[in-house]
This record gives structure tokens, sequence and C-alpha cells, in this order.
């Protein structure tokens, strides 16, 4: 997909490379973790969703004040997992969508699941 300026590339540098997951008990019951977006882009986020589940509206060069319950995880990493990560930049826009890799994570990791919208 070429780049744009207006718009941000969602390979989000690692874009969950701030995921932290709640991890308790062990097995391969799913389990929700709440879910934040930041965005370093000139461009305001009108709204995101990571794998079905939306996010709020995100300005320009701002995000963590917003949290949203819940995006659903396995309690344990599994090499090769993804994310569908959809966005809007107007109401009236056509979506953009990425589907990016879930970096590692342990159990003993924190419950939230942070997105970056980068340039």
């Amino acid at each position: 997909m070429p780049y744009t300026v207006a718009r941000p590339r969602a390979w989000i540098a690692g874009l969950l490379a701030a995921l932290s997951l709640a991890m308790s008990g062990c097995g391969d019951e799913p389990i929700s973790v709440s879910m934040v977006g930041y965005n370093h882009t000139d461009v305001g986020i009108y709204a995101f969703e990571v794998n079905g589940r939306g996010g709020p509206n995100i300005w320009p060069h701002e995000g963590g004040g917003k949290f949203t319950c819940c995006v659903t995880v396995p309690r344990v990493y599994k090499p090769g997992m993804t994310a569908k990560v959809r966005w809007l930049h107007r109401i009236d826009d056509v979506p953009q969508e990425r589907i990016v890799p879930v970096p590692p994570y342990r159990p003993e990791d924190v419950g939230l699941l942070t997105l970056h919208f980068l340039r």
C-alpha cells in the first residue's frame, strides 16, 4: 500500500510494541484486556479498532487518556500471532486496515494493550 503523508502507516512501530497483558493462572482460555491508543501523526484518528473491538478518537499528537474495554487475547503467547487494526481519519473515510504481528508477552505482564499510530 503506498505511503501518503496524510495517513499514518499502521505497521505502527511494533504497533503493539507496548502490548502488556494481564495474565493469571494458566491454560488457553482467552482473557479480556483494556486498550489505549496514541496518535503520533499530524492527522486525527476518528476511530480505531483491534480485532473488531473499537477504540475512541485520538487527536493529532495525543492519546493515552481514553481506555476502552476490552480486547480478547490468549492467556499464553503463541509465535506468529497477529492482530487486525482498522482506523478512520474522518467519519466519511474509507477505513484503513493492517494485519500486524503481536510481539511476545509473558504471563506476568501488566493488563493493557497499547496501540501507537506512527507517521
